[in-house]
């Protein structure tokens, strides 16, 4: 076996053990049986590559199970602490609120809980990192202290920005699920906060006391984000911040439900889906400005960094820009299909440091689904569909991502909109071309805005007539009649039943194809 191939299977084997894990109830013996299993084959057949290979993949696979048991035994039990009430404590805001059109909603890291809830800090609260390392550990808290973590919910003014030290008096309760199909406790579960509170009285004790280049980022952000309040009026505005800034939060819901009756969310989510896509398109424009190849990977590779930057560089956005960025690396190497292997590592990463995110993070089942349906589906799609002369190569290599991403996701997004947007193709087709120069020339136009707001106003008219134009047939396609069906309770049995089929067909599909082509070339 080549080594690619081996690090192919070792890579599936803990990502198997941690999808095992998070879908169904293994017990600690079976790892270790695993674990003899695999010792055992080993000793016997350390001479033969294959049994090798087979025994490290029986422990990689029994790895993740028990990283993935580690994580949901410490969310379950911190869950099932009773003792809530009122409290006082000062904490520090640890990510940019999330402002809605009625309250805020902030993480904030508690320093010196005291109340009803002393007993929450618990050894059980630390039963994850004993398990383990400090590294690990200290990723998953890279900007946090550390404390308690509670999501509170507060007008929304006066606004409290990250870093902020707040003296907080709420009573703390448990959070609840409102949904069948949606696990609200452990969506939470997975950013570490167990409590939520309810009638928050908060005092402002400090300001600036997170991490220094973190509170940079998130400054320049707000920053950029008033200059294009100020240049683009609503509801282009709001829709262009969701492009360029992520989020639907900042859109009237009226205008979100008809982002999701065309199935077009995705512009709005900073997920893989979107940054693959426009990534693509970067590409796309170097190699119209005649840049180098190595100019056009480099090109593209900033883009995808600024973007997440400007978005705040929460832990969605970094995930969909490594995603965005191992596809931009294939396709300057010419080996778009052949890297699976890169999008593997960067999800075992990603879960080894987290495992609640493969069942509970919808922005990382996006991310990690879209681009690996990018590489795996967009090659056949191509070989079948893309024909000189028919359309222009950019609507054809649109049609195609479009394509391949939305075969991957459909059954995410019928499990989180219970819709299923029949218009879809037709809306992403019109929309996604425009994209990466509406948000170029809206990004100039910010920029122009801090130099002169009026020359600001003036680079983004052309941004803005094209925003116009296409809020106006996004809405049309989402008033027809049949654009999209009602799709209720799509739980998790479909999706892995889905999926269960999708990726066998696809494995048989690309064995048929590669057989052909051999008796085509020996032909």
């Amino acid at each position: 076996m080549t080594k690619s191939k081996i690090f192919f299977v070792l890579s599936l084997s803990f990502l198997s053990g941690v999808f095992a894990a998070s879908f169904f109830l293994i017990e600690d013996y079976f790892i270790l049986i695993l674990v003899l299993a695999g010792i055992i084959v080993f000793v016997v057949n350390r001479k033969n590559q294959k049994a090798v290979v087979a025994s490290a993949a029986v422990l990689f696979l029994a790895l993740g199970i028990w990283r993935a048991n580690v994580s949901l035994d410490a969310a379950r039990n911190n869950l099932a602490v009773e003792v809530l009430g009122s409290v006082e404590f000062v904490g520090i805001v640890s990510s940019d609120p999330e402002i809605t059109e009625k309250n805020q909603k902030m993480k904030v890291e508690s320093r010196n809980l005291s109340g009803g809830a002393t007993e929450y800090n618990s050894e059980e609260k630390n039963k994850e990192r004993k398990y383990i390392s400090k590294l690990v550990y200290w990723c998953k808290n890279l900007f946090g202290n550390d404390g308690e973590k509670m999501l509170i919910t507060a007008p929304i003014y006066p606004e409290y920005q990250y870093g902020d030290e707040l003296k907080v008096s709420c009573i703390l309760q448990k959070p609840e699920n409102f949904s069948e199909n949606f696990d609200y406790q452990m969506y939470l579960a997975k950013d570490g906060i167990y409590r939520v509170c309810d009638k928050s009285q908060i005092t402002l004790v400090a300001k600036n006391r997170g991490n220094k280049f973190y509170s940079a980022i998130l400054a320049i952000k707000n920053k950029f984000e008033e200059k294009l309040s100020a240049i683009f009026p609503e509801p282009e505005g709001a829709y262009f911040k969701g492009l360029l800034l992520g989020g639907s939060k900042r859109m009237p819901k009226v205008l979100t439900d008809t982002f999701q009756r065309t199935g077009t969310s995705h512009t709005l989510a900073v997920s893989g889906y979107n940054v693959t896509i426009v990534a693509a398109f970067l590409m796309w424009l170097g190699i119209c400005l005649s840049l180098w190849r190595q100019q056009v990977f480099s090109f593209a590779v900033i883009g995808i960094v600024l973007f997440v930057l400007m978005t705040g560089a929460p832990s969605s956005a970094v995930r969909a820009g490594i995603m965005g960025t191992l596809v931009i690396w294939a396709m300057k190497e010419g080996r778009l299909a052949n890297s699976t292997n890169a999008i593997l590592f960067a999800a075992s990463a990603m879960l080894l440091i987290n495992p609640l995110l493969l069942r509970y993070d919808a922005g990382f089942q996006l991310s990690f689904l879209a681009t690996i349906g990018i590489v795996q589906m967009s090659p056949l799609l191509e070989k079948f569909f893309f024909r000189k002369g028919r359309a222009p190569k950019i609507i054809q290599e649109t049609a195609i991502l479009t394509m391949s991403a939305i075969i991957f996701v459909l059954p995410i997004i019928l499990n989180s909109f219970e819709k299923l947007p029949l218009v879809s193709p037709v809306a992403n087709l019109l929309i996604l071309p425009a994209i990466p120069a509406i948000m170029g020339l809206g990004f100039a136009a910010g920029i122009a805005g801090f130099v002169f707001l009026p020359l600001g106003k003036l680079v983004g008219f052309l941004p803005y007539l094209m925003l116009k134009i296409e809020l106006v047939v996004i809405q049309w396609l989402a008033n027809l009649p049949w654009a999209s069906v009602e799709v209720k309770n799509f739980g998790w049995k479909y999706i892995l039943t889905y999926y269960l089929v999708l990726f066998p067909s696809l494995y048989f599909y690309k064995r048929k194809i590669k057989k052909l082509d051999l008796i085509a070339s020996e032909e």
